[in-house]
C-alpha cells in the first residue's frame, strides 16, 4: 500500500484522517444521490401522478439488488481492510479476486430469477390498476441490469476497502453523468417514459462498472484482481459472508420496510404515495451523505483494529458519530424550512406538494440521529463483530421500524404512519451506542485475530 495512504489511516490526525477519507466518498454518494433525484425529476416532467408513484414502488428492487450486492462487498470490504492493517497483502488479494467471481455468479442469478418474477413482484410491491404497468416496465429492466447495477455497487466498496476512494469518486461520477445525459433523451426524446429513466440507471451503472474493471486491470489500485484465484477457500468464504450477510440485512429490511409503507400508503391515495416517494427521495441527500462518512470511517476502523490500536478505533467512532450529528441537525433545519419548495422541484400537483411536505418535515426528525447508526453498524462489520452487526442490522427496520409502522398507523393513522421512522431512529441511536460499547475491547493490544465471529 502506498506510504500515504498508510499515513492516514494509521499516523493522521483522527479529525483530519476522517474528512481526508470522507468527503471525497461523500461526493461520491452525492453522485449516487442525483441518480435518484434526476429520475425522479424527469419522471415528474411527465406531470403523471401514477408514473410518479410507480417510481416509488419499484425502488425496493433497487434496494434489494444494492443490499444483495452488498453481502460481498461489505463482507470483503471488511476483511480486506483488516488484513491490511495485519500487512496481509496476499491475503487481501485473494479476497478481492473471490468476492468478485461470488459477485459475477450471484448477479447473473438475480438477473434470471428476478426477470421472470417480475409480473408477481409488481403486485406483492404495491401496484395497483394504475401503477401497474409502469412499475412493472421498471422492475424487469432493473432486473436485465442486474450485473451492471450489482457488480458496480460492489466494486465500490472493495475499492474504498483499501482506501483508493478517488477512483471510486470518478467511476461513480462518470455513471451519473451518463444517467443525466440519457434520461431526457430516453423519457422525452424517444418516448419511453418511466422506462426510459430505468435503461438510463441500467447503463450509467454499466459505465461505472466499466470504470472500475479499467482502475483495477490497469494498475490504479493497489490491490489486483485475478479470476485464476477464484477457488474455494473456506476462510475466505467464510469471512465475506459471516460479515456480508449480517451487514446486508440492513438494506434487504429496508426494502421490504418500503414495500410495507407503501402498502399502507395506497390506502391513503396514489397522490400520497407519489408525495411519499418525492419526501424519500429528498432524504437520501441525508442518507447519502452519512454513507460516506460511514464508508470513510470504516478503512480507518479496520487497519486499526487490524493493528490493535483500540485507542484509535473508539476516537474515530466518537468523532465520527460528532460530526454526522451536527450534518444531520443542519439538514433537518433546512429541509423543514424548504419543504413545500424541495417537494415543488419534482412535480407541480399542489396535493402532492402538500402530502410530500408534511411527510418530509416528519422524517427529518431522524436526520440527526441516523448518521450515528450507520457509524456504530459499519465500525462493528470493520471490526469483524458479526454478531453485534447482524443485531444492528435487524433492528432498525426489522424489530422496530416494522411493527412501529403498523401499530402506530392503526393507532393514529396518518400521523403514526410518518413518525414511525423518526421514533424508530431515535431508539437506535442509544441502542446501537451501547451495544458497541459493551463489546469495544478496552484496552490497546498488539494483535487482533482477522476473523472475530459472532462476537
Amino acid at each position: 500500500m502506498e506510504d500515504k495512504k498508510i499515513f492516514i489511516l494509521k499516523d493522521e490526525s483522527v479529525s483530519k484522517a476522517i474528512l481526508k477519507l470522507s468527503i471525497p466518498m461523500v461526493m461520491g454518494m452525492m453522485v449516487q444521490v442525483l441518480y435518484n433525484l434526476v429520475d425522479t425529476y424527469f419522471i415528474g416532467m411527465l406531470n403523471d401522478s401514477n408514473q410518479l408513484a410507480a417510481a416509488n414502488i419499484a425502488l425496493p428492487v433497487f434496494m434489494m439488488l444494492m443490499a444483495i450486492a452488498g453481502i460481498v462487498g461489505s463482507g470483503a470490504a471488511s476483511y480486506i481492510s483488516r488484513c491490511l492493517g495485519n500487512k496481509d497483502y496476499e491475503e487481501a488479494n485473494k479476497t478481492i479476486s473471490i468476492a468478485t467471481g461470488i459477485l459475477i455468479i450471484i448477479s447473473m442469478l438475480v438477473m434470471i430469477g428476478g426477470g421472470l418474477m417480475s409480473p408477481n413482484l409488481a403486485k406483492g410491491l404495491g401496484a395497483n390498476e394504475a401503477t401497474f404497468d409502469d412499475t412493472y416496465s421498471y422492475i424487469v429492466i432493473m432486473f436485465i441490469g442486474s450485473i451492471p447495477v450489482m457488480c458496480s455497487y460492489a466494486l465500490g466498496q472493495l475499492l474504498r476497502s483499501e482506501g483508493n476512494i478517488m477512483q471510486s469518486v470518478i467511476g461513480l461520477a462518470l455513471g451519473t453523468v451518463v444517467n443525466i445525459v440519457l434520461d431526457p433523451i430516453l423519457i422525452f426524446g424517444l418516448n419511453m417514459e418511466i422506462a426510459g429513466a430505468a435503461i438510463a440507471t441500467v447503463i450509467g451503472q454499466a459505465s461505472t462498472l466499466f470504470y472500475f474493471a479499467y482502475a483495477y486491470f490497469k494498475g490504479k489500485t493497489t490491490l489486483k484482481i485475478s479470476l485464476r484465484q477464484f477457488k474455494y477457500d473456506q476462510k475466505i468464504f467464510k469471512e465475506i459472508f459471516i460479515i456480508g450477510v449480517p451487514a446486508s440485512f440492513n438494506q434487504m429490511l429496508m426494502g421490504v420496510a418500503t414495500v410495507v409503507a407503501n402498502n399502507i400508503a395506497v390506502g391513503y391515495g396514489n397522490l400520497t404515495v407519489a408525495g411519499m416517494g418525492v419526501a424519500m427521495k429528498i432524504m437520501t441527500i441525508g442518507t447519502f451523505v452519512f454513507m460516506g462518512f460511514s464508508a470513510g470511517c470504516q478503512p480507518l476502523v479496520g487497519y486499526n483494529y487490524g493493528c490493535g490500536n483500540i485507542s484509535r478505533v473508539k476516537e474515530i467512532i466518537k468523532k465520527g458519530i460528532i460530526i454526522t450529528s451536527i450534518i444531520g441537525l443542519s439538514l433537518a433545519l433546512i429541509f423543514g424550512v424548504f419543504a413545500s419548495s424541495l417537494i415543488g422541484l419534482f412535480t407541480s400537483d399542489i396535493e402532492v406538494i402538500d402530502k410530500g411536505a408534511t411527510i418530509l418535515r416528519a422524517l427529518i426528525v431522524s436526520l440527526p440521529f441516523v448518521g450515528g447508526q450507520m457509524i456504530s453498524t459499519t465500525s462493528a462489520q470493520s471490526m469483524g463483530k458479526a454478531m453485534v452487526a447482524f443485531i444492528l442490522s435487524i433492528s432498525r427496520q426489522g424489530i422496530l421500524y416494522m411493527p412501529l409502522l403498523i401499530l402506530l398507523n392503526k393507532l393514529f393513522s396518518f400521523s403514526g404512519f410518518v413518525y414511525a421512522q423518526p421514533i424508530t431512529d431515535i431508539i437506535m441511536i442509544v441502542f446501537s451506542s451501547m451495544l458497541l460499547y459493551k463489546v469495544m475491547p478496552k484496552d490497546s493490544i498488539k494483535e487482533i485475530s482477522t476473523t472475530e465471529e459472532f462476537v
